[in-house]
């Protein structure tokens, strides 16, 4: 019966440090993507400034900023759709409310455990009881957490959970903290690269110098 006893209290803890862990992944989701989304709506104003103070019309610097800024309008309008639809702050709550419950169950199979230990007796059908609990309070959230959150739980509990090799350890660790924020890290990258070509002189020049440029030279070659 205690064996019983102490696997219930394990997986409920085991639980509910997953949904913990889940929890939190979703608002750091939320606040990296709502910050993130607030600096790239005011760098297309920046870029919108720069065009206007800095490119020469016609430049190829003109056009460049142009479709920048209207692509990246775009893609914030696409992904604030995509994460008010994902709704993380919502989920992250639900999660962390059931957890609480889960927790407090855990406190209370702890005590079940303390009182066997010392000498209390319990029945099967209190154990069947308690177990019937458990699995009603894990159901009773319509979300789940994802596998990688209780990979994270159990590479940060090895004592408890032994077997993880230490690069597997290091990799559950970072596959954890970057899951939430990649596709918007990678945006961020993406974004800086967009700023690569702009180093060149040559997009500042306006086509017109260029092609008049070009015409002249032709002329004179013509000429002689």
């Amino acid at each position: 019966m205690l064996p019983s006893l102490e696997k219930l209290q394990k997986d409920a803890w085991r639980t509910s440090s997953a949904r913990y862990n889940a929890a939190r992944r979703l608002r750091r989701r939320e606040s990296f993507a709502t910050v993130s989304f607030a600096l790239m709506s005011a760098l297309t104003c920046a870029i919108a400034f720069a065009q206007r103070v800095y490119a020469q019309p016609s430049s190829p610097a003109d056009n460049y900023l142009s479709t920048v800024s209207a692509s990246l309008g775009v893609v914030l309008l696409t992904l604030s759709l995509v994460e008010w639809g994902a709704k993380p702050g919502s989920i992250a709550e639900a999660l962390h409310e059931n957890a609480e419950k889960l927790n407090a169950y855990w406190r209370k199979v702890a005590l079940k455990v303390a009182s066997v230990q010392g000498g209390v007796t319990l029945t099967w059908s209190d154990v069947q009881t308690l177990a019937d609990e458990y699995d009603i309070l894990k159901a009773a959230s319509r979300y789940n957490h994802e596998p990688v959150d209780d990979a994270y739980f159990r590479a940060s509990h090895q004592s408890d959970f032994p077997g993880m090799p230490k690069l597997k350890q290091l990799l559950t660790w970072m596959r954890w903290q970057f899951s939430s924020i990649w596709y918007i890290s990678a945006l961020w990258i993406f974004l800086v690269l967009l700023g690569w070509p702009l180093s060149d002189k040559a997009m500042w020049k306006p086509s017109n110098v260029v092609t008049t440029g070009t015409s002249s030279a032709g002329a004179q070659a013509g000429n002689k």
